[in-house]
């Protein structure tokens, strides 16, 4: 079953999320790679992904699709992003800001290199008046931050760089649930 851009396809009788490998024969965190009529698909784990796991909970609107333009704040090591840039296809982009040097690294060699659609952005998720590669407005900004103004953060993003009518996908850690309660 094909929803968009993801996958739902049935291995050893369970029922597994996938993307569709946009560079073929590579994988980025040792998940398990499924051929299904002449494609090769990506099973997408929940518990290594948020968006993930909103997916297979039920997430209503889902915005990412083809040839869309992401603004990824808090991309990490690029699991999610790597999924996210088989969802979009050669011809969207991801702007994947990520603050870490260290994180920044990894992200780069490991994701970037090999996805074109990937543009690695190394600097302050609060400063996006600095992010000069971004050319012009995103459909989606993504947010999947550990910081404690993350909220402040993501509207300063989309005020800059999201256009009219865009999408923010707003990810939550638990341990920030667990704080405001």
């Amino acid at each position: 079953m094909t929803k968009d851009s993801i996958s739902w396809i049935i291995v050893n009788n369970s029922l597994k999320l996938t993307t569709k490998n946009l560079i073929r024969g590579n994988k980025f965190y040792n998940e398990k790679i499924i051929f299904s009529n002449d494609q090769e698909y990506r099973v997408w784990k929940p518990y290594k992904s948020k968006l993930a796991a909103a997916i297979l909970n039920g997430l209503e609107i889902l915005p990412i699709i083809e040839k869309s333009r992401i603004l990824y704040l808090g991309a990490s090591q690029g699991i999610t992003a790597s999924h996210v840039s088989d969802m979009i296809g050669p011809e969207g982009v991801i702007y994947a800001v990520e603050h870490s040097h260290e994180t920044a690294k990894k992200l780069q060699e490991e994701v970037t290199s090999k996805r074109k659609n990937i543009k690695p952005i190394i600097m302050d998720v609060a400063k996006p008046s600095q992010y000069q590669i971004i050319d012009r407005k995103v459909d989606v900004v993504y947010v999947d931050l550990d910081q404690p103004n993350e909220m402040e953060i993501a509207i300063l993003n989309c005020k800059m760089h999201l256009r009219v009518g865009g999408y923010l996908l707003f990810m939550v850690k638990t341990r920030s649930v667990d704080e405001y309660q």
